[in-house]
């Protein structure tokens, strides 16, 4: 006669709905003898979706209000600087440069968020067709996703790199954080892209190096025009150039021994400029390890008008909410780069979003509102320009959004945007951007009408 094996099945289906019932009570994971139980929420689809947070400004800014409030779709840059107007240099240049007669020029530090040129690349695009210029402008030598960049197509060999994560000791780091010194066979190649409006040519090639005494490098411009390049003898970060019609692409080798290079540049004489120095896994203290007079002599080469701060993802991660150290290590790189630019204003976005599981859902993490009120007060401490990146995607639980669309706008990690995404992220900024353009213009022609 066959066992009767129901009244079996059907205490072992409650004992495992019992077990998950237990565990649905849990919001974030638990590890017992070395066992991570991840948890789980069997009644997620008749509970109750939890309120929204809400993210409110801890302080007020001082930018005049004539021209407020800011528009819907407009994450306005806030103002915690001395000055009333802090872009207006900035933007009087690019006025000059939409005419070609003049250049600006944006350093964006940022972590693996902006890596790859993700939030970067449409940004630059966009206020290059509005403004003017052609290149991507700094490029690296060497970079572990040189493959995955569109903004450029990029090949190198025999280069030995450091960086502020893997040797912050280095006298030598460039402005980017990183340095390389040539071994056999060094190489290095740019190539234009199509991918983008202003990324396919570019009429002037720079090349930024240190050496102890003379040097040579060979440059070969669109596969026929070579050039030898003298490099003088420096300790401080110098460059060369290459000028020509309609450069495609270009490639570079240097001797052994004695140099070091720190980067490259692929741009023309005017238009806008947004250097990305994004480094994956910088929580933005690392940028601490540049070398002073570094970061000086870059700013003597290069003359930027803004400098960004984009982090954050990599100080989420911990579990303190306590930000005060973090903000004291924010600080001392605020005041070195004000030291080493001091006549660039100085902008912090906010950490973006960032969604964990929790009862069977993503949703935005507790720490990050905490998180963003701190950078907060870092830009009104150290007097800088304040543009929230968390609102400019959605704000909460936006980072679910942008993964769980048609088509995606962000990576199953819930964590990084893919570039459909930055795409998204970037227009917000450049809108911010245009917004105060827009702005700076109406005071200028209004002022133009006061003085007749």
């Amino acid at each position: 006669m066959n066992k009767n094996y129901i009244p079996q099945a059907f205490f072992f289906t409650l004992a495992v709905a019992g077990i998950l019932s237990v565990l649905s009570f849990f919001d974030t994971e638990k590890t017992f003898f070395s066992y991570t139980l991840k948890p789980v929420s069997i009644f997620s689809d008749i509970l109750a979706d939890a309120k929204p947070q809400t993210i409110q400004p801890l302080i007020a800014d001082s930018i005049p209000t004539e021209f407020e409030p800011c528009p819907p779709d407009v994450i306005c840059f806030r103002n915690f600087t001395d000055d009333d107007y802090p872009l207006d240099k900035l933007f009087a240049r690019l006025l000059k440069a939409k005419e070609k007669s003049g250049k600006v020029r944006i350093a964006w530090y940022g972590d693996s968020f902006s890596d790859g040129d993700i939030l970067v690349s449409d940004l630059r695009d966009t206020l290059q067709s509005l403004y003017g210029g052609n290149g991507v402008g700094f490029v690296p030598i060497t970079s572990e996703i040189a493959g995955f960049r569109r903004s450029v197509i990029h090949s190198f060999g025999g280069w030995n790199t450091s960086s502020i994560l893997t040797n912050p000791g280095s006298g030598h780091l460039g402005i980017n954080g990183f340095c390389y010194t040539p071994d056999s066979g060094n190489y290095v190649f740019y190539k234009g892209t199509d991918h983008f409006r202003h990324t396919a040519m570019f009429n002037t090639f720079r090349l930024f190096y240190t050496a102890d005494f003379n040097q040579k490098a060979r440059v070969l411009i669109n596969r026929k025009d070579s050039r030898q390049l003298e490099l003088i003898a420096t300790s401080v970060p110098s460059m060369v150039l290459v000028e020509a019609d309609s450069i495609r692409q270009v490639s570079a080798r240097l001797n052994l021994g004695g140099v070091t290079c720190l980067g490259a540049s692929l741009e023309d004489e005017t238009g806008i400029y947004i250097d990305n120095f994004a480094i994956k896994g910088n929580s933005g203290l690392g940028l601490r390890a540049i070398p002073q007079k570094n970061l000086a002599a870059f700013d003597s080469l290069l003359n930027y008008d803004l400098i960004v701060l984009q982090f954050g993802l990599n100080v989420s991660n911990s579990p303190n909410t306590d930000f005060a150290s973090y903000g004291k290590g924010m600080s001392k790189l605020i005041s070195k780069l004000k030291e080493a630019f001091p006549e660039t204003p100085i902008m912090l976005l906010s950490v973006s979003d960032r969604s964990k599981r929790q009862q069977g859902q993503y949703v935005t993490m507790p720490v990050i509102p905490l998180l963003i009120q701190a950078q907060e007060k870092i830009a009104f401490e150290n007097k800088l320009l304040f543009w929230n990146l968390f609102d400019a995607m959605g704000g909460e639980n936006s980072m679910a959004a942008f993964a769980n669309s048609i088509p995606a706008l962000a990576n199953k990690d819930y964590t990084h945007l893919n570039f459909a995404g930055g795409r998204k992220v970037g227009l917000s900024f450049a809108r911010s951007f245009v917004y105060e353009v827009e702005n700076y213009e109406k005071r200028r022609n209004r002022l133009a009408v006061i003085t007749k």
